[in-house]
């Protein structure tokens, strides 16, 4: 029994429930023509052991298969249905099978609210149909479950069944899994999951479901945007805290990138900074290729986490190993030099003229009666023992074997390799064999190192990634082992029209909730120098517009006033400039303020909204070049401590000084004004916040913009 039942809230369970189905049905329909021939023959591939049916009103049979006329005549409901229909027959589809109980469906059509317009309305109208079924697609590919020999999948395809554990890909992208299915081999791929545009089951769902296989030793996303992060959050940390790690390729965060998202599966982008954020806190690693994707999940899946960043690296090459080397430290990973007991013994093995090191060059005899050689892998693999016993968390063999033919020039490399299961065993440690380039080990070979525990890799480059991947997740893991579950994401209402609140009422409101501001007051053109002899010099002087966001781009701005006719002249000035500048309008008020003494540095705090991800928080080095500089990072809320105290510590705060703790406070408050409104906030920004030299932090300008509630 491979499966772990857990306890599901009633809305989930039932979609849960059929997805679970549709993972391992035992009954198949196919709904169409000759679109569905493929499918069925994928099926049969699959070396599926079920009941297959078809339906189709015009033919007697499809693939040798007899036809039912319609989705009414079936015996029963199906576990699973495949739906190779247009739009709008495939809505009428689902509507019958959610009428009969089927479990789910594959919708590999297109034409949905990836088109926008009908498309959008067309999509809503097969989330109506659905009941409780859980649906794939549209636009996708399907399921492909090769640890149990089912296909639930929308094309003819390469089958490569797998034995024991195995990980899972969910993908936004049909044909990214397809490319992946038919042509990696030695890869335990035992689920490939295409959601495309999620309009009933999305990638959350898909994680959770194969949480339940305890065959599933790690989880591979493709992600070309998210829609719920809330649940996907959710979902990933259950994973990684069950010990399934979670890695993800994600789409690209350009314009360009945006815009193929949007067409492809309607997705909304998440751009970089909150994507980060959004890995970080759920402890999702993320990869940058899609061979490096699959690297990593090999590895992980035959090695599983290793404890730590140190690594043991053996070749063939001194060169090799020098770039290995460099790799290593740019990637942060550990090369430790073998214990010294050890390195005496592995000294004593190895030819004079072979430095016993890590990286270790190999630069062996094919043949001898004392000590290592090429013939004697027993030799070696105790070599390797001895070099990463009790130093190293993983050790990585890289070498590319010439391909087998009459020549048998590859017989001179086995012997070494095929001790490597052996070495795992010995030191209880992931172990890999990973070819330099991509073609370096043959299938054959790749086979039964994956039989013997060991990960057969492939591609430098990605490979090295991958191993830096493995030892971030060792590093998270470790962090989190003791924490809670963090507060769900921030669920966005829809919003109405927006309005910009003035500097004033933003400030206001700001206050209420605990931020500090320089003393300041409201007032008529005639009334500034008697505000600003009240409040006390210096002032500023700032025009004071319900329209205009930026207010030095006007000329609106007057800093450091000494005297009330210093004050009168920056009015008359304002007067002039602000009308005549783009964008400005007729002044008839200014903010009066009090300077703010003994400034020593500048932040900005800012809110963003994200209707995926909530609302995130953005603390970085404030000023008027705070956009081009880009020098912040965001923290999604509502706040985690480890995050916001890893964000001061980046800008140079130590954790227990006063200049930490006042902007702590500072993002505080404007986190508490954020949750409490988030369902009318649109922006905000506290730009620039000033951390004065006695440790203590003011806001000296603040913009908000709120809409009403509801919009459509």
């Amino acid at each position: 029994m491979h499966w772990k039942l857990g306890r599901m809230t009633s809305g989930r369970e039932e979609k849960q429930a059929n997805l679970a189905r549709m993972l391992r049905p035992a009954t198949i329909a196919f709904i169409g023509g000759s679109q569905v021939s493929g499918p069925i023959r994928a099926t049969r591939a699959a070396g599926y052991k079920g009941e297959i049916w078809v339906v189709n009103p015009t033919k007697d049979e499809l693939e040798g298969i007899p036809c039912f006329a319609s989705i009414s005549d079936l015996p029963h409901p199906p576990d699973a249905a495949v739906l190779g229909l247009s739009p709008t027959r495939s809505v009428e589809a689902v509507r019958q099978l959610a009428a009969i109980g089927a479990g789910g469906a594959v919708v590999m059509s297109a034409g949905f609210k990836e088109l926008g317009g009908e498309g959008e309305k067309l999509q809503a109208e097969l989330v109506s149909a659905s009941g409780g079924m859980a649906v794939l697609g549209p636009n996708c590919m399907g399921i492909l479950n090769q640890f149990d020999g089912a296909a639930v999948w929308g094309e003819e395809n390469h089958m490569s069944p797998v034995e024991g554990d195995g990980c899972a890909i969910i993908s936004q992208s049909g044909a990214f899994l397809f490319g992946i299915t038919n042509v990696e081999q030695a890869f335990p791929l035992g689920y490939a999951i295409s959601t495309g545009n999620q309009a009933v089951t999305d990638m959350a769902d898909c994680v959770e479901a194969v949480l339940q296989d305890e065959r599933v030793k790690v989880i591979g996303l493709y992600l070309e945007g998210m829609d719920d992060g809330r649940a996907l959050g959710r979902a990933c940390w259950k994973a990684l805290k069950r010990g399934v790690p979670v890695v993800a390729l994600k789409g690209g965060d350009s314009p360009a990138a945006e815009t193929v998202a949007i067409s492809h599966t309607a997705s909304m982008m998440v751009e970089r900074d909150l994507w980060d954020a959004f890995r970080e806190r759920y402890g999702i690693a993320e990869v940058s290729t899609p061979k490096a994707l699959v690297e990593t999940l090999k590895l992980l899946t035959v090695g599983g986490i290793p404890a730590g960043n140190r690594i043991s690296v053996v070749s063939f090459s001194g060169g090799l190993n020098g770039l290995a080397a460099k790799f290593a430290s740019d990637l942060g990973l550990e090369l430790p030099q073998p214990a010294p007991d050890n390195a005496a013994r592995l000294r004593a093995l190895m030819p004079e003229t072979v430095p016993v090191s890590n990286p270790l060059d190999l630069n062996l005899p094919f043949k001898s009666k004392v000590g290592m050689s090429m013939e004697n892998g027993e030799c070696v693999g105790e070599g390797i023992v001895m070099l990463s016993e009790d130093v190293s968390d993983q050790v990585v063999f890289f070498v590319d074997v010439p391909r087998p033919d009459e020549k048998g020039l590859d017989a001179a490399w086995l012997p070494i390799l095929k001790a490597l299961p052996q070495v795992r065993n010995a030191l209880g440690k992931p172990c890999s064999v990973a070819g330099i380039l991509p073609e370096g080990l043959n299938l054959s070979l790749r086979q039964e190192l994956l039989s013997g525990g060991v990960a057969p890799l492939s591609g430098f480059g990605e490979v090295m990634e991958a191993l830096k991947v493995a030892s971030a997740l060792a590093e998270y893991r470790s962090k989190i082992a003791t924490e809670d579950w963090p507060a769900d994401l921030l669920k966005l209402g829809n919003q109405g029209k927006a309005e910009l609140l003035d500097e004033a009422q933003s400030k206001d409101l700001l206050r209420s909730f605990g931020l500090n501001t320089p003393d300041y007051g409201v007032a008529t053109l005639a009334e500034a120098p008697d505000v600003a002899d009240r409040l006390g010099y210096p002032v500023a002087v700032k025009v004071l517009s319900n329209r205009i966001a930026h207010k030095v781009r006007v000329n609106g701005v007057h800093l450091n006033l000494q005297n009330s006719r210093d004050v009168a002249k920056a009015v008359e000035k304002m007067v002039i400039d602000v009308p005549a500048a783009e964008g400005g309008h007729p002044v008839s008020k200014v903010l009066v303020e009090k300077m703010i003494a003994d400034p020593e540095r500048e932040f900005i705090i800012g809110v963003k909204r994200h209707e995926a991800l909530g609302l995130a928080l953005m603390i970085g080095l404030g000023g008027s070049n705070v956009e081009e500089e880009k020098t912040y990072s965001s923290l999604l809320l509502p706040i985690c401590k480890k995050e916001l105290d890893d964000t001061l510590r980046k800008l140079g705060l130590s954790q227990d000084s006063r200049a930490a703790q006042a902007l702590a406070r500072a993002s505080h408050a404007v986190a508490d004004f954020a949750e409490q409104n988030h369902n009318r906030l649109a922006t905000l920004d506290v730009n620039p916040i000033v951390l004065t030299r006695h440790g203590e932090c003011f806001a000296a300008d603040a913009l908000i913009v709120l809409s009403t509630e509801g919009g459509s």
